[in-house]
């Protein structure tokens, strides 16, 4: 299930099992050696924001808020840590980058650079690499976990349930998921979509309507066909449907 839960997502990077290759690469430099730092040494975390780089304040009845940690200065590594650098890059410096400026930095290491380019592919290249979790939206989420999947190396063949994955999408956006959802298809796996987008319908292999209205008034099957088939109809979505592939043709 490809929610847009947040639960298990403390940043990009951190979900994307992003943190350990970097901080091998870094602990290989020059500098790291010469200063006797090991990727152990060089991911120990600041003891007062626990690595986090933020600390929570509870405003009781208010939303709480958030704030940089003056100790590290909001990246969650030790003073050391600065003194450490790749191709001109300190290591707590990496936590500013957007997903598509690391990849552009970290191009020829092959554990950084593939989970990137899918990361780019889904459009999330702006996304920071550190982005708290609490500002990412649903939507961004919900494609974090599709890049996971695209990276895992299983034939297993996989059935992906996606709920509203649109929500909040900008048009090119929309595009691009559908793009990377026929991308899962092609691997073998199969997608279910609960989705109203007419683009993401009409790019579907085969739709369930559900209707005739909304809320009270829905919830019966009242077409089950290929999205073409559909369109021929008689239903709410039809009209909207036809549009879309007559503007496609």
């Amino acid at each position: 299930l490809v929610d847009q839960a947040r639960k298990g997502v403390q940043s990009p990077a951190a979900f994307l099992g992003l943190a350990k290759p970097l901080l091998k690469l870094y602990a290989a430099s020059p500098d790291a050696q010469a200063l006797g730092l090991d990727a152990k040494q060089l991911g120990s975390r600041c003891s007062a924001c626990k690595g986090r780089g933020l600390n929570r304040i509870e405003m009781g009845f208010l939303p709480d808020l958030f704030e940089s940690c003056e100790t590290c200065r909001g990246t969650g590594f030790l003073a050391e840590a600065w003194e450490v650098r790749v191709r001109g890059i300190a290591l707590p410096e990496v936590n500013a980058l957007t997903l598509e400026q690391a990849h552009e930095h970290f191009a020829q290491e092959s554990k950084l650079a593939r989970p990137l380019e899918v990361a780019l592919e889904v459009g999330l290249g702006y996304l920071v690499w550190r982005q708290p979790w609490h500002t990412l939206s649903g939507g961004e989420v919900q494609r974090l976990k599709i890049v996971k999947e695209l990276c895992r190396r299983t034939m297993v063949e996989t059935l992906y349930i996606l709920d509203e994955p649109t929500v909040g999408l900008h048009m090119e956006d929309v595009a691009t998921l559908v793009g990377v959802l026929h991308r899962l298809v092609n691997a073998g796996h199969t997608v279910v979509v609960i989705e109203h987008h007419s683009h993401v319908l009409a790019a579907c292999d085969w739709l369930v309507e559900l209707g005739p209205g909304g809320g009270p008034r829905g919830g019966r099957v009242i077409a089950a066909a290929r999205t073409e088939e559909v369109a021929e109809l008689n239903t709410p979505t039809a009209p909207y449907l036809r549009a879309v592939l007559e503007a496609g043709r």
